[in-house]
């Protein structure tokens, strides 16, 4: 598997089509990386698969098996919950028995452990057909569905060089994408995975605020929203740490220090902590059901 062949050899498949799998359709078409003809994707709702066909060009294909054997790559994304019944249904109807070259499997299921995969794809394969399979877990975010994705993945012994550039390539048109250990994707999944509804509350909140102090719910949206843009932005330009940048905001006897000690009152620090680790051990909790 060749990434600089991969506009013109590499077919990827989609088991699923809900939202994030189109997020990942849509991103990846302007790049050229997959060519609509050498885009798949198949779902349980006919009508969803018809949707992304008419609307990405891209080939519906409504048999898993099909679409395992036709593509370089298959993406599973389909609901977690979903993954034990599609797996064993795959594996009974021997999808993976027929891998003469090489197949990136990459799963974007939250919770769902590569041994999960290993134990469905690899039963009865010697050694070497098991090296042709690598598998790949994903831990995304919603705002990849607008480019602005955090990616994170973990890979197993067979995943090489060509394997983890492939889904690098894949995971980079929605955004940022970074590799790491899989022992460490419940604190992914905690930190970014979640990361983004705790943004929203935080901005949810600030914009009640605003209103309760006599802004429209226009002024309060614009200012707050405007606000939080501003403050990645200059973090990012400037590359200080948050504790830097809001020391430089927090002038003494001001503003935004009285609303910061009612933070440290509240111990609102370690109430989020706190809850980013409940959400930690939920994931690990899904993982192990």
């Amino acid at each position: 598997m060749n990434t600089k062949n991969a506009k013109k050899n590499l077919s990827i498949g989609f088991i699923g089509a809900g939202n994030m799998a189109e997020a990942m359709i849509a991103a990846l078409l302007p790049t050229g990386a997959f060519s609509p003809d050498h885009i798949l994707a198949g779902d349980v709702n006919p009508q969803r698969s018809e949707y992304m066909e008419k609307t990405y060009g891209i080939r519906r294909v409504d048999d898993n098996r099909a679409i395992v054997e036709a593509c370089q790559v298959v993406v599973f994304a389909v609901k977690p919950q979903q993954m034990a019944d599609l797996l064993k249904d795959l594996s009974g109807r021997r999808a993976f028995d027929a891998i003469t070259d090489r197949l990136l499997v990459i799963s974007i299921a939250a919770g769902v452990h590569l041994e999960t995969f290993e134990k469905a794809i690899y039963a009865g394969k010697t050694e070497a057909e098991r090296q042709r399979i690598p598998i790949v877990r994903v831990m995304p975010n919603t705002p990849a569905l607008v480019g602005a994705g955090m990616c994170a993945f973990s890979a197993n012994r067979h995943a090489i060089g060509d394997d983890i550039d492939i889904t690098h390539e894949i995971l980079g048109a929605m955004g940022d994408a970074i590799q790491c250990d899989e022992s460490k994707m419940d604190a992914v999944t905690a930190v970014s995975g979640s990361g983004p509804a705790y943004c929203f509350y935080f901005i949810e909140s600030i914009i009640e605020a605003g209103e309760k102090l006599g802004l429209t719910p226009e002024e309060a949206f614009q200012l707050t929203v405007s606000t939080f843009k501003g403050a990645l932005r200059l973090m990012e330009v400037q590359g200080e740490s948050p504790a830097a940048l809001r020391r430089k905001v927090t002038s003494p006897g001001g503003t935004t220090e009285a609303a910061l000690r009612v933070f440290e009152e509240n111990r609102l620090k370690e109430k989020l902590i706190a809850a980013v680790s409940s959400a930690a051990h939920r994931a690990r909790e899904l993982g192990q059901s």
